[in-house]
């Protein structure tokens, strides 16, 4: 599976079991990125991207239902107890730093390689840098 995620500047997840903040240009991103696949999310995830609902497959257990190939987004869930099944993780940086009370859980070093690192302008963050880490 393919995990896409967003933290900021401390790798912090979300606080008190709240997103740390939203942006719709980052979900047309994922979107673009999982093309017609769609993206693998719960209920709480699924909130934000009601336009595309015909991409999105919810469930609250979708990271034991994802695939090979799969593309999960995740907000508030650990993830390293998957790390065998992960492919590929698209890491989405905020590029500030927010409260947070949970982080994400994989140390990106080896066998974890950045491929690829590029910046975008979101709507209500100037700067999102998009990285791309493989095994």
């Amino acid at each position: 599976m393919i995990i896409m995620t967003v933290v900021d500047d401390h790798g912090g997840l979300c606080f008190n079991q709240r997103r740390q903040s939203q942006d719709r240009k980052l979900r047309q991103r994922m979107l673009e990125i999982a093309g017609t696949k769609g993206i693998w999310m719960d209920a709480y995830s699924a909130s934000m991207f009601t336009k595309a609902a015909d991409r999105i497959h919810v469930d609250d257990d979708f990271l034991n239902q994802a695939g090979q190939g799969d593309f999960c987004f995740v907000e508030d869930k650990a993830v390293l107890p998957y790390a065998d099944r992960i492919e590929k993780i698209i890491l989405f940086r905020w590029n500030r730093a927010y409260p947070s009370d949970m982080y994400f859980d994989i140390t990106l070093e080896s066998p974890w390689r950045l491929q690829e690192s590029h910046d975008f302008s979101g709507f209500s963050h100037d700067t999102i840098t998009e990285e791309v880490y493989a095994k």
